[in-house]
């Protein structure tokens, strides 16, 4: 059974959718609509508690509004024509569509939304245009969030703290604590792989960071990567600890490598006793194990790979069964 290596370090204290139809005249927005109306990518679908949040809402259909706890009311300004329905956990928000002889006239003009959702308070300016039913989803919050990791993490030493999150990541069995963003950025910091960033998990309130990388072999040959050649600056900012699904990539195959970094906001000189427990239940590679060349944590450009096994080091933990 292949394991993951769990690399310990020290740490030194451093740190679209939206627009009218084509067969319909725009119609000319007011002087504030002008100003303050975001273009359609920034409107968020998820907001957060005590701060003001512009989203999108259908002005022809109906939408909805979740909360994670009873929402006890919902506010709106009574000329707006904005009907408000409240069942337990969801709102529904209709904006009133006002008939003119044989056509149908929309709302235009931006709308207050205030929602009490348990104990917190969400407002919004919701822009009415003709797109589908939008959903909106109140977060928790970020003190939510962090008393309940504090919960989760209590008491734990930092060894703890970092196997439980890795093991979590990688079975994807995460928390609705934390709080997940999912990326796409590549990394050509390598010319036998191809590095590429899924997401990024924060767990608020640990001062701890995960991210998520997908190792693909560039080429042909076989390469071992080991964790060490990821400690760079692009790839690992004020890194606790590194672990690698696989060290070994064959053609065709791809690696999960996970980097536990250290939040800017809890930084500080936290120094880990030792190397960390191995993780078992990493998938076993197609390929027969068997002694591979691995070259030393050279990832820089423009250096021919190494195949020549003489003066080869193995990376540590990689022998485990």
């Amino acid at each position: 059974m292949r394991t993951i290596a769990v690399v310990a370090l020290l740490l030194a204290p451093v740190l679209g959718q939206g627009a009218e139809s084509a067969q319909e005249p725009k119609a000319q927005l007011s002087a504030d609509q002008a100003v303050e109306q975001p273009v359609a990518g920034e409107f968020p679908v998820v907001i957060f508690p005590e701060t003001t949040t512009r989203v999108r809402l259908s002005s022809s259909d109906l939408n909805r509004i979740s909360c994670q706890a009873e929402i006890r009311d919902l506010l709106t300004s009574t000329e707006k024509g904005v009907t408000i329905k409240i069942t337990g956990k969801d709102a529904f928000v209709k904006f009133k569509v006002a008939k003119k002889g044989d056509k149908l006239s929309y709302a235009t003009v931006p709308t207050e939304l205030y929602v009490v959702c348990g104990d917190e308070m969400y407002s919004m300016i919701a822009f009415p245009q003709r797109v589908p039913s939008q959903t909106i989803r109140l977060s928790s919050g970020k003190s939510s969030k962090i008393r309940a990791n504090r919960s989760l993490y209590a008491s734990l030493p930092l060894e703890k703290k970092v196997l439980k999150l890795l093991k979590e990541l990688y079975t994807e069995n995460i928390p609705d604590s934390y709080s997940v963003s999912h990326q796409e950025q590549s990394f050509a910091s390598f010319r036998e792989i191809l590095l590429t960033l899924k997401r990024t998990i924060d767990i608020e309130g640990e001062g701890l960071r995960i991210k998520e990388y997908q190792a693909s072999l560039r080429g042909e040959t076989p390469f071992r990567m080991n964790e060490k050649m990821f400690l760079r600056p692009e790839v690992a900012e004020n890194p606790v600890a590194i672990a690698l699904e696989r060290h070994l990539l064959q053609q065709g195959e791809s690696s999960r490598l996970f980097v536990v970094e250290q939040r800017p906001d809890k930084q500080g000189s936290i120094r880990m006793r030792g190397e960390l427990p191995m993780l078992s239940g990493a998938p076993q590679s197609p390929a027969k194990r068997q002694p591979v060349p691995s070259p030393e944590p050279q990832p820089m450009t423009g250096q021919e790979p190494t195949t020549d096994p003489a003066g080869t080091k193995t990376q540590e933990g990689d022998d485990e069964n």
